[in-house]
């Protein structure tokens, strides 16, 4: 059974283009749309088909916050995943390809900082609470903007 409404709009496109030209475009529609083919016309079917599902990346606290930490150095790697999302620990690429080349871990393939959260936080965890301690206190792998006082002990 036809629709009352769509019967009545095609009839009055029969009549104003002819049902071969009708026909034709409809098909045409068929073909460039097959996903229209038989189904009613819905706005939130559309939207979803088309919305891609976005893929959440872990940031450092996060990923920190599931680790199994010793509580004596839970703090001090805390604090040390803040710095990596402030920038102010590991700011760039070349920081922690160098933290790997020190820790004698992969460096990561990738040049996203993101990518490199797992392999520096699971070393971290390896490592002893006076250890994790000393490169948050010394500000070690802070990047370039903090060797100012290295020079200046260097220098004295």
């Amino acid at each position: 059974m036809i629709d009352r409404k769509l019967g009545t709009a095609l009839r009055s496109l029969v009549r104003r283009y002819g049902f071969k030209e009708v026909d034709r475009s409809l098909r045409e529609i068929r073909l460039s749309e097959p996903r229209l083919d038989g189904a009613p016309h819905s706005r939130r079917a559309d939207s979803v088909q088309t919305t891609k599902k976005k893929r959440h990346t872990v940031s450092a606290q996060e990923y920190v916050a599931k680790m199994d930490h010793d509580p004596e150095k839970r703090p001090a790697v805390s604090e040390l995943a803040k710095r990596f999302e402030e920038k102010t620990f590991l700011p760039t690429i070349g920081d922690i390809r160098n933290f790997c080349q020190v820790y004698g871990i992969d460096e990561p393939a990738s040049k996203s900082r993101r990518s490199a959260i797992p392999r520096v936080f699971k070393c971290m965890a390896t490592m002893s609470a006076e250890e994790v301690r000393g490169i948050l206190d010394d500000g070690m792998f802070s990047g370039p903007s903090r060797l100012g006082p290295v020079a200046d002990a260097i220098g004295e």
